[in-house]
């Protein structure tokens, strides 16, 4: 079996929206706390990939979507327009499997040259060290460490910030 990275399509948000949720109900892996409706993520589809700048891409695996990557604005403000913000997540049963480092791998040679975008950044919930790693494989360097930023699941929880050059 292999995995194939391609640009995502509005069929695919349906398997894209199960796979966030998963990470949104069980996990602090994001700070998202409500799901999405369907709705939504039609919305930021179309404002964000198709009328905007950013990428959305997947990975498939016989015919099924086993994870994606994103990007999308970092701040609101107009002078961080030169830079994105990088999410990865791969569903459940593909963690471990590489299908993080493809998307990466596939995203970044998407972003590297590409004149609209100066600098990617992750932000990561604390701990994950799988996320970590597979970041400054990439290239992310450690930039800092807020504390206590987030509450989830009863408890407080840090999230370290990462860069990249692009």
């Amino acid at each position: 079996m292999s995995i194939a990275v391609r640009d995502a399509t509005v069929a695919d948000l349906p398997t894209i929206a199960a796979i966030y949720t998963h990470y949104t109900l069980k996990t602090t892996a994001t700070f998202n706390i409500e799901v999405r409706s369907p709705r939504e993520w039609r919305d930021r589809f179309q404002q964000h990939i198709v009328d905007g700048p950013y990428d959305l891409m997947v990975a498939e695996e016989d015919g099924a979507v086993v994870g994606f990557v994103e990007t999308q604005r970092f701040r609101p403000k107009a002078a961080y327009d030169r830079s994105v913000e990088i999410s990865v997540y791969a569903s459940p049963d593909a963690q471990g499997r590489g299908v993080g480092a493809l998307l990466f791998a596939a995203l970044f040679a998407r972003l590297e040259g590409d004149e609209r975008f100066h600098r990617a950044f992750s932000i990561i919930a604390l701990p994950n060290a799988a996320s970590i790693a597979l970041h400054e494989r990439f290239g992310f360097v450690h930039r800092g460490t807020l504390t206590e930023a987030g509450f989830k699941f009863g408890q407080y929880l840090d999230v370290a910030y990462y860069e990249r050059i692009l």
